[in-house]
């Protein structure tokens, strides 16, 4: 099985508390890397025979063009992509799971989805459901700038979100989604434990279908001169108005 890196502090931290150390084959720390810091991270690892002191200029050259902070994990097992259940699994899990859901339509930017699912965490959200085609997917990029969120989400890949909200909609769920047209009141939305939200792809926003099969379509109020959002900071934005209000 191929060697997951999973790497910056954060992600380490809490990827060894949530999943503990047995499939953790290597540790790397920089060199320079010493005192309270380092035992703080690794002090959940009871084989210290698994923990190399590196230059930093190694760890540059393996993990290219990442901020890795001085100190990785190397586990065994296939995270991310492992945390990530199937549309069969989705459905049974619905009987217990609680809402509010998050539904992401191709999101293709792994800086992007990374900050959305630490955002939605963050928020409360504990089901995330991804699309599999024109979606970046669980990448090394996306556990880092997760920050940890991807040990505690509940995360399911569909082919089809129609499907989804078909599914939702029978357990009486409200489907709501955002647009530059949306013209539904914000205070009309119903609680935010019976709400789905959609959250569409960075260029195009949400399909066509899915706005049609949205009982509410929302417009985040703008007053400035630049008219669009970057998904992740639109999704927080919409997050908060739904959960605090």
């Amino acid at each position: 099985m191929k060697k997951k890196a999973i790497y910056g502090r954060h992600s380490v931290e809490e990827y060894i508390l949530k999943n503990g150390s047995n499939d953790i084959t290597e540790v790397w720390v920089k060199d320079s890397f010493h005192g309270e810091a380092t035992s703080t991270f690794l002090s959940n690892i009871p084989n210290k025979s698994i923990i190399k002191k590196k230059d930093i200029k190694d760890i540059d050259r393996i993990l290219k063009g990442v901020n890795h902070q001085g100190i990785v994990i190397w586990s065994q097992s296939n995270s991310g992509k492992s945390q990530i259940k199937d549309f069969n699994e989705w459905k049974t899990a619905l009987e217990e799971a609680e809402g509010p859901f998050l539904l992401l339509d191709r999101i293709q930017d792994p800086g992007n989805l990374g900050n959305i699912l630490r955002t939605a965490e963050c928020m409360g959200i504990q089901s995330v459901i991804l699309t599999d085609r024109n979606s970046c997917g669980i990448t090394d990029v996306v556990i880092k700038v997760s920050s940890g969120a991807l040990n505690y989400l509940n995360l399911f890949q569909v082919a089809n979100l129609s499907r989804v909200i078909e599914e939702l909609k029978k357990k009486n769920y409200w489907i709501v989604a955002t647009s530059d047209r949306g013209e539904d009141e914000w205070e009309d939305l119903p609680e935010p434990e019976r709400i789905a939200i959609i959250m569409g792809n960075e260029g195009e926003g949400a399909k066509r279908l899915l706005l049609e099969e949205s009982d509410f379509v929302v417009q985040i109020p703008m007053h400035g001169e630049i008219s669009s959002l970057n998904v992740a900071v639109a999704t927080g934005i919409v997050l908060d108005r739904i959960v605090n209000r």
